[in-house]
């Protein structure tokens, strides 16, 4: 009867049933249909899922990603970006991966980094002489970075998940972030080169250091966030409420791009996001204690390891998993479905999960550009106005590049262990 399990879930989701109520109603199917178990562990489960202090964080860092983007101030790093690579061979391509690896570093959120760089980089790309398409595929596919350069939300439900630190999962995605971040900028030169395209004039002096001092405060703010956290005076979650209240106080006191009459929409917004993730968080814990309990993560280890106990070969099966799952569930509901699965697995083949979770999480940036759940591609075709096939195909080389960058990690635990090893040494 287990198989009925996936079965249920998957015709609820192909109805068009928002996931939330899909893993909830497969739950509340199963029980009331093979098993005597009351229907009341549904609330209990679902409340036992998110009741753990570092989930609110999550509410703190899409408030910090709204008023940065309704604030104008991502508007000021991307300043900084241009000016600082906008001269170079494909500059303004390096400048907008530059921009989304800084928003990355204060919003946590992949479709937020779009947005608040795509906005403004997009028709800039397009006026530099880019094509659409390249400055589209860059854009929806470097924005994806926002869940792997920390802070990152999916790090955050990741470590609540497996009972890692977060901390340390943190430290685990900048190496990683900072080697995809240079493969796209690689990219971004050779197609400047062989389209042609004309580089910025070198910026005067002057210009450069008045975009520093104007942007002074915002650029502060990535170094005041993940310093606290590496240097051990705050939390990660309390690192997010420093993140929210410092870009509200930012906005509405040093540079005034909002008012207090915008503020509580902002709130409303970030609020109607947070609350949407911990739903779906809250039925998949659900799910999660399902699955659990009919000894499905036990059953595929053992059928796994029956077939081959060969870690590369493991590594690259696990993968493959992640990456069709991202294409149909987003990254929160994947994490607590799939890691109970997957740590039997990992623990008996002696995989690092501190390693595990980088890896686990750029599949999850893969899912973000791909059809048909991938919410990057959602965002960039409000922002391009490109219908949703040629975003796709757009976004083909970038992907390409990613798909390089997470074979790399995979196979090179060190990329993402050496840090933390560093700054949370065990």
């Amino acid at each position: 009867m287990v198989i009925s399990i996936p079965v249920i879930l998957a015709g609820l989701l192909l109805l068009g049933i928002p996931i939330f109520l899909a893993l909830s109603a497969t739950l509340l199917i199963y029980l009331g249909w093979t098993t005597d178990i009351p229907l009341t562990i549904l609330p209990q489960r679902m409340f036992a899922g998110i009741d753990n202090f570092a989930l609110t964080a999550i509410p703190f860092f899409n408030l910090a990603a709204e008023v940065m983007r309704a604030g104008r101030l991502a508007d000021r790093l991307i300043g900084v970006a241009r000016v600082a690579t906008g001269f170079l061979p494909g500059g303004l391509g390096i400048a907008a991966v530059l921009a989304c690896m800084m928003f990355a570093c204060i919003s946590g959120s992949s479709p937020a980094t779009v947005i608040a760089v795509g906005s403004v980089m997009f028709p800039a790309l397009t006026a530099a002489g880019y094509s659409r398409a390249f400055a589209c595929g860059l854009i929806t596919t470097a924005g994806s970075l926002g869940i792997l350069i920390p802070p990152s939300v999916t790090f955050i439900i990741y470590g609540v998940a497996t009972g890692s630190s977060v901390g340390a999962l943190f430290a685990a995605g900048v190496v990683p972030g900072l080697l995809v971040g240079a493969m796209f900028m690689v990219y971004c030169v050779f197609y400047a080169r062989r389209h042609k395209v004309v580089a910025d004039p070198l910026p005067h002096i002057g210009t450069v250091l008045g975009k520093l001092k104007d942007s002074f405060w915002v650029l502060l703010l990535p170094i005041v966030v993940l310093g606290g956290i590496y240097g051990g005076v705050f939390t990660p979650t309390e690192a997010a409420a420093v993140a929210a209240s410092y870009s509200i106080f930012l906005a509405l006191f040093v540079y005034r791009s909002l008012t207090w009459r915008e503020l509580p929409a902002i709130l409303a917004r970030s609020g109607l996001i947070s609350g949407v993730l911990l739903l779906i968080i809250a039925g998949a814990s659900a799910f999660s204690w399902l699955i659990t309990s009919q000894d499905v993560p036990q059953n595929v280890t053992r059928w796994l390891l029956s077939a081959t106990d060969n870690r590369a070969v493991v590594l690259l099966l696990l993968n493959g998993l992640l990456l069709v799952m991202g294409c149909f569930i987003e990254s929160a509901s994947a994490i607590v479905i799939l890691m109970p699965i997957i740590m039997p697995i990992a623990q008996k083949l002696d995989i690092n999960l501190i390693h595990f979770g980088v890896v686990f999480t750029m599949n999850m940036e893969v899912g973000m550009v791909t059809p048909p759940v991938g919410l990057n591609l959602v965002v960039a075709k409000m922002i391009t106005g490109m219908s949703l096939a040629e975003i796709v195909r757009a976004a083909l080389p970038t992907l390409a590049i990613l798909l390089l960058g997470l074979l790399i990690v995979t196979y090179w635990p060190a990329l993402s262990l050496a840090l933390p090893r560093l700054l949370f040494p065990s």
